[in-house]
């Protein structure tokens, strides 16, 4: 072969090997590109989550069997987050990814949640058509649309169980105040050891017990003054100084609630290890007939022993104030769309249905919050009408500022040994 004729060669494959080359690279770019487009589909999908934050393992459990209800037959789709309740709300939601709907309960954790929450969201005024006018009252709504951000679904309460037997045979006719239930524990104190015992060892349980005794002895405002207490105290916080303020002064929100306490327990009415006690020992006594008098919030009453609970019957914390100037406690749980969303909608439109809402008090332990929907026990219609007579619940002592677990065991103590020592 002549030297022209080989270099001829040389040079068309050259030119065959570099367009060869040059569609190698061309494909591979339209890979890339195509794979980067996934990327980027995947990456900005947006994923629908329910968040939960301040509410108990048993309730949130209950809430997902309802939603998972729900969704199963209205086509939607869910996943679920618990966020920590040991810290604050506003540092678990990057304003860029907020979740489709939080549950959370009246205080700071509905506040907070109110600060985050989308002004392009909410569900329609109407689903409010059937609930009681107390209920009504706690609906919070946006300022310019009049869309509705934070829905109520369910609600507490807190309670005194008199032992049904034991007050018949007291001779007494009727408990309408404090005055009343110390005369039926004098009376008690001859049958039994110690009258009284409640959950004294869980933080959340006491304080908003304390919170219930103070709004019935001294009123809503007296509360609202404990209230502002704790948030200042809150902001450099100081467990003996803070009960102190809360229980010692002469115009101090709690001074009578503690004192009241105090004298009960010198008299030997309440157990003195109450304050240790856990739900399971309040059980425990009610089932053995060792105590006559108990108090707890619906959710506890419902989890008790049937056949123990059934020989006490449920009363409001009484007091000799008006009926029209009560304001009770208990937790009210809220369903807050966060962002504005077709399927968030659907499903809190849902929750508030006389279809669901005799389900979702069952489930969650609390009283629903329509006026005519049926209610799974007494306790739970008791509640509801209880709440009806008044208007919007207290969120309770516990919830109304951010204090983490430690905070409010330490305030706890303080109280407690303020009723077991005196002030």
């Amino acid at each position: 072969m002549s030297s022209k004729k080989s270099k001829k060669l040389q040079e068309n494959t050259a030119t065959k090997q570099f367009a060869l080359s040059k569609k190698i690279i061309i494909v591979a770019v339209i890979v890339a590109l195509i794979a980067s487009v996934s990327i980027v589909t995947c990456a900005t999908r947006t994923t629908r989550t329910i968040a939960f934050y301040g509410i108990s393992e048993s309730q949130i459990s209950g809430l997902k069997t309802i939603i998972t209800e729900i969704c199963e037959k209205e086509h939607l789709s869910f996943e679920y987050v618990v966020l920590d309740s040991e810290k604050r709300l506003e540092n678990q939601i990057p304003l860029s990814r907020k979740p489709q709907i939080l549950f959370t309960t009246a205080g700071y954790p509905l506040e907070s949640a109110l600060d985050i929450a989308s002004k392009k969201g909410g569900v329609e005024p109407e689903l409010t058509a059937g609930m009681t006018s107390s209920v009504r009252s706690a609906v919070r709504y946006l300022d310019l649309s009049q869309k509705i951000i934070a829905l109520p679904i369910v609600t507490s309460h807190y309670e005194v169980d008199i032992e049904t037997a034991a007050f018949r045979n007291s001779g007494m006719r009727a408990i309408n105040t404090w005055k009343d239930v110390e005369d039926f524990l004098k009376i008690q104190k001859r049958r039994v050891e110690y009258p009284i015992v409640f959950a004294g060892s869980d933080s959340d349980t006491f304080l908003d017990m304390i919170g219930a005794f103070c709004e019935s002895i001294e009123g809503a405002d007296a509360y609202e003054q404990a209230v502002d207490i704790l948030s200042e105290g809150a902001k450099h916080f100081d467990a003996i100084k803070l009960a102190k303020e809360l229980c010692d002064n002469p115009d101090s929100p709690l001074i009578t609630t503690v004192r009241m306490l105090s004298s009960w327990y010198k008299n030997g009415f309440i157990h003195p290890g109450t304050f240790s006690f856990k739900n399971a020992d309040v059980e425990a006594f009610a089932q053995s007939k060792l105590s006559s008098v108990l108090f707890m919030p619906l959710e506890q009453h419902r989890v008790f022993n049937q056949e123990a609970i059934s020989r006490f019957t449920s009363i409001y914390f009484p007091s000799s104030r008006t009926a029209s100037s009560r304001v009770f406690t208990g937790k009210m749980i809220y369903a807050i769309p966060m962002i504005k969303s077709k399927d968030a909608e659907t499903l809190v439109s849902h929750l508030v249905q006389k279809e669901y809402q005799e389900d979702l008090s069952r489930a969650s332990g609390l009283a629903p919050v329509l006026a005519q929907c049926r209610t799974p026990d007494k306790q739970a219609d008791d509640a509801r009408y209880w709440i009806a007579a008044t208007t919007a619940p207290l969120a309770g002592l516990s919830s109304e500022v951010y204090l983490s677990k430690e905070q409010k065991t330490k305030l706890s103590a303080e109280i407690a040994a303020k009723i077991r020592y005196g002030n």
